[in-house]
């Protein structure tokens, strides 16, 4: 059950299925491949769906597609899919990072590759910050 718990958690958030992970006592190596897993499968799903939402918002605007303006999209022109791929799991959910590519005109198969490359990095990077920090707080204890 604790596996299904961090799988869903993941699903959602990568921040949030770590420490969940951690706290049920799951050793780093399950929660690291449930979690990416979790991530993994939510960002396909949006990857393939989110398309047919990106085709549909085109026809529903016209051919100017979603809006070119704002932070997000400046973000976009500087750092392209890659950036993106391997920076938005810091800043929003995996699969909110993978629509807002999509929206933005990311080829799915480019942007899955990164997305996936950004979610294991972000995933390593929580798994030893957590180890780190349950380590510190046993041994004040």
């Amino acid at each position: 059950m604790p596996l299904l718990a961090v799988f869903g958690v993941g699903f959602i958030e990568i921040w949030f299925a770590v420490p969940t992970g951690l706290a049920l006592g799951l050793p780093a190596p399950v929660v690291w491949i449930m979690t990416v897993a979790g991530s993994l499968t939510s960002t396909t799903i949006v990857a393939f769906a989110g398309e047919a939402l990106r085709d549909w918002l085109v026809r529903r605007r016209g051919k100017d597609g979603p809006p070119r303006t704002g932070r997000i999209y400046r973000i976009w022109l500087r750092y392209g899919v890659p950036g993106w791929g391997l920076v938005s799991p810091l800043f929003m959910t995996p699969p909110m990072g993978t629509a807002v590519a999509l929206m933005l005109g990311a080829p799915r198969r480019r942007l899955m590759v990164w997305m996936f490359a950004g979610v294991m990095v972000w995933t390593s990077i929580l798994v030893v910050a957590g180890l780190i920090g349950l380590g510190l707080v046993q041994a004040i204890h």
